[in-house]
């Protein structure tokens, strides 16, 4: 059992740039420590039909257990658009992440894609509450010195629900289960999942 918790500053901030700042610190070991912290920030551009781009820098600090510790830096960028979005509020978006990760002391970078689908349904019109639900898919696309595999690296499944706190601001919680694709026993984690999403615009 964790508990991930993501604090998310994004949207617009002159005209078609955008802005995106996120901390997520991870409580791991049922939810008892810090064991990873995540800062990622990034600008990006918006074209037409709400389509998004941007591109930014990773850093997180793995700490599984006590005395052990490593550092990861990732380039990510990435597209995310709406494939369909109704007048009352229901819409299926889709986002494509790439990202390049390397780890202080080792020498390979990993390439890894990762593919979101998400779904929302406002009960009552446009950014009103309802449920909430997505899936990410992690593909890792080589093999490096740290231990990437090349092949599927992970499956992400989130259901839960989307709660306005006010025009910009959105808290969404729910239950979160991460498989993870690894030598030997593949891993499976349970997640309390909480993010508070404040939108520029």
């Amino acid at each position: 059992m964790q508990s991930w918790n993501t604090l998310l500053l994004q949207g617009p901030v002159d005209g078609k740039l955008l802005l995106w700042a996120e901390v997520q610190p991870r409580l791991t070991r049922d939810a008892s420590r810090l064991g990873q912290v995540i800062a990622r920030g990034a600008l990006g551009v918006r074209l037409q039909n709400d389509v998004d781009l941007h591109a930014g820098y990773h850093f997180q600090h793995n700490n599984p257990a006590p005395g052990i510790s490593s550092d990861e830096h990732r380039l990510w960028q990435q597209i995310s658009a709406p494939v369909i979005r109704k007048p009352g509020g229901f819409a299926l978006i889709t986002r494509w992440r790439l990202e390049q990760r390397m780890f202080e002391g080792a020498d390979d970078t990993g390439w890894r894609l990762r593919v979101l689908w998400r779904v929302q349904q406002p009960l009552k019109g446009p950014r009103s509450a309802g449920p909430l639900a997505w899936a990410e898919t992690f593909v890792a696309l080589n093999s490096t010195d740290w231990g990437a595999r090349e092949g599927l690296d992970q499956q992400r499944a989130f259901v839960g629900w989307l709660q306005p706190l006010s025009p910009r601001l959105n808290l969404e919680a729910g239950y979160l289960y991460q498989h993870i694709n690894r030598r030997g026993p593949n891993a499976g984690n349970h997640i309390l999942n909480l993010t508070l999403n404040r939108r520029l615009g």
